[in-house]
């Protein structure tokens, strides 16, 4: 298996293909993007295959918690390049020879994010209803013959 070489990404370096970036400071802190951040570290893999499964390796780790415990930092947290190369390095090994199950525990998590970004939005439509009732009620209130 070929490890992805990941490094401190710079705002003005070139991105090489097959690259994805990993959140290094905050409470979001090893959360993968496709896009970069400031304080990120930038994953390169050798080819898509590979981009695909660290990418995913990367966004469950986050989503599971386990670059929470090499957090460090009183005010504002980060996790350190060594920590996420070795915690990246022990789960590969294990996630890899089963990683048609580990793609369905993302799809099910992909569902499950879905149903999240729904049931936000249905709650964001029914509290704008709410402030359009009330809203039209004041003013029917307010242009009441007297």
């Amino acid at each position: 298996m070929m490890y992805p070489m990941v490094r401190c990404y710079h705002q003005n370096a070139s991105i090489p293909q097959h690259s994805f970036f990993i959140l290094c400071k905050g409470n979001n802190a090893g959360k993968p993007s496709l896009t970069p951040w400031p304080n990120s570290f930038i994953a390169t893999c050798s080819n898509e295959e590979y981009y695909k499964f660290f990418f995913w390796l990367v966004y469950g780790l986050h989503q599971s918690g386990k670059f929470k415990v090499h957090q460090r930092g009183s005010v504002i947290p980060y996790i350190n390049l060594e920590d996420v190369r070795t915690c990246i390095r022990e789960v590969a090994l294990l996630i890899h020879p089963n990683w048609q199950r580990f793609q369905e525990i993302l799809s099910a998590l992909e569902k499950c994010n879905q149903l999240k970004s729904n049931l936000a939005q249905q709650i964001i439509a029914t509290e704008n209803l709410q402030k359009a009732l009330l809203q039209q009620y004041f003013q029917q209130i307010k242009n009441a013959p007297k």
